[in-house]
């Protein structure tokens, strides 16, 4: 089965309260791998990172990634 990371990542950050995604570093302290495809999404503009530290990376939605999921919906009809 194909996951479509971009759609997976923006509707979770969309549907979230205040519209922010995060992850957490692993104990053996790499990312998980949802950390490269944020970091992708941040370089198209589809979010912008709001905190970065040692343990933990925070990203927020943008109004592009906001117009891509609704480009994502209209392709559902």
């Amino acid at each position: 089965m194909l996951v479509n990371h971009t759609r997976r990542l923006l509707n979770k950050a969309a549907e979230s309260g205040d519209y922010r995604i995060s992850v957490q570093r692993k104990p053996n302290a790499s990312w998980p791998g949802d950390y490269s495809r944020l970091t992708a999404l941040e370089s198209v503009g589809h979010l912008e990172r709001i905190d970065h530290g040692d343990e933990r990376a925070i990203w927020q939605i943008t109004s592009a990634g906001l117009t891509q999921l609704q480009t994502f919906a209209g392709g559902d009809a």
